[in-house]
């Protein structure tokens, strides 16, 4: 896949809500309520049931993502270019690549992004989200 699709296929929020869901799943996802280890994903809801008590969670929730107002999208955005540019990357350039409106609530998202980048395995996050963009291509090319 070329650099200006792979671009253009982050831009896309289905992709990422995707790809951030098999995330998620890949990781597991624990009920806040009884702690079960067991979901499925209610895909009228957009979000994680509980099998057990059936207590929902959101895409977002427990994850750096958790209160943020930010399109799912951003972050693999911001993934992409924080690890193509590292520390040289400028808020601007996230901005433009976003189309967002202000920098400030990129300025912080990207802070937390740097942070969790620090602490966690960053390719595991491009790895899924990436099979989930060529799964949906090779769809796209079937029909």
């Amino acid at each position: 896949m070329l650099s200006k699709d792979l671009i253009d296929a982050y831009k896309s929020e289905d992709l990422a809500t995707e790809a951030f869901k098999e995330y998620r799943l890949r990781k597991g996802v624990v009920c806040k309520k009884c702690g079960c280890k067991d979901h499925y994903w209610l895909s009228s809801k957009h979000q994680f049931q509980c099998k057990k008590c059936r207590f929902r969670t959101t895409l977002q929730s427990g994850t750096l993502l958790e209160g943020s107002k930010l399109p799912v999208s951003y972050f693999f955005i911001a993934l992409h270019l924080l690890i193509k540019k590292g520390n040289d990357l400028k808020i601007e350039e996230f901005q433009q690549q976003t189309g967002h409106k202000y920098s400030e609530p990129l300025y912080d998202f990207l802070k937390k992004i740097k942070l969790y980048l620090k602490t966690n395995e960053q390719n595991s996050i491009l790895i899924d989200f990436i099979e989930v963009v060529n799964e949906n291509f090779i769809l796209q090319k079937a029909e």
